[in-house]
């Protein structure tokens, strides 16, 4: 989308989520986030607290500024990994593929396809795409109230992060599993890939790479590593829903 058919209040929010975005995220980088309480003022149950630490420590190491990608598509205030670059150029093709698969629900936002292929940031590691998929056709994102420089932002990304749990709990292969692997371990897996959720005995190697993750972080968050096995709730009665939290 060319800057000429970008509305005058567009500028204003990307500005607002660019410039107070950075400052937010430096006043938030100077004093980690509460994540507890941001899980608390969500509403969900704390059974799932546990999960979002393992998250955060797989995916970021709790820094909301961390991110996989093309560095030179990321903000100028993120700080996307140092990784190997066909791994940078992995991660932000995936980007760029779920951008793509939704391109005509997302042209209504008022922010160009170059701010969502950066590849995967925040604190959970979200691809903005998969992350805003529940706004799709509503005002607040046809008039910028989220944006793909949201996952960066510690409220926002947390409720993008529920939503995705939420989503992978609702698929028919991690409900058909049995009632003992409907578990955190396969959330885990399907944090990776959602295909992978109900790969409970392994084929794909990224599930077992998944549970070592998993294991790792557990055992540095002093979470007893068979929470991973817990069955999980499927009922959050607290929870308003995504839509609800950020309208």
């Amino acid at each position: 989308m060319s800057s000429e058919v970008l509305p005058r209040w567009a500028w204003i929010t990307l500005g607002a989520a660019t410039v107070g975005g950075a400052l937010g995220l430096f006043v938030w980088s100077a004093r980690r986030p509460a994540w507890d309480v941001l899980l608390s003022r969500a509403g969900v149950p704390r059974a799932l607290w546990n999960f979002a630490a393992i998250q955060r420590y797989t995916e970021s190491r709790n820094n909301p500024k961390a991110g996989l990608g093309r560095p030179e598509l990321f903000p100028n205030w993120a700080e996307p990994r140092n990784a190997p670059r066909d791994q940078q150029l992995h991660e932000a093709e995936a980007a760029e593929q779920a951008y793509d698969r939704n391109a005509q629900a997302y042209a209504e936002s008022p922010f160009p396809r170059r701010m969502w292929v950066f590849g995967s940031g925040g604190a959970y590691g979200l691809l903005p795409a998969n992350a805003l998929a529940p706004w799709k056709d509503t005002d607040a994102l046809r008039r910028g109230r989220v944006t793909p420089y949201d996952v960066f932002n510690p409220w926002k990304s947390t409720i993008f992060f529920l939503e995705y749990v939420r989503r992978m709990i609702d698929k028919p292969s991690f409900q058909r599993l049995p009632a003992q692997d409907r578990n955190w371990l396969a959330l885990k897996r399907g944090m990776a890939s959602p295909s992978l959720v109900d790969d409970v005995g392994e084929s794909n190697a990224r599930s077992a790479t998944s549970r070592r993750n998993a294991t790792k972080a557990a055992q540095a968050l002093g979470i007893p590593e068979d929470y991973l096995y817990e069955t999980v709730p499927l009922d959050w009665p607290r929870y308003p829903g995504g839509r609800e939290l950020i309208a």
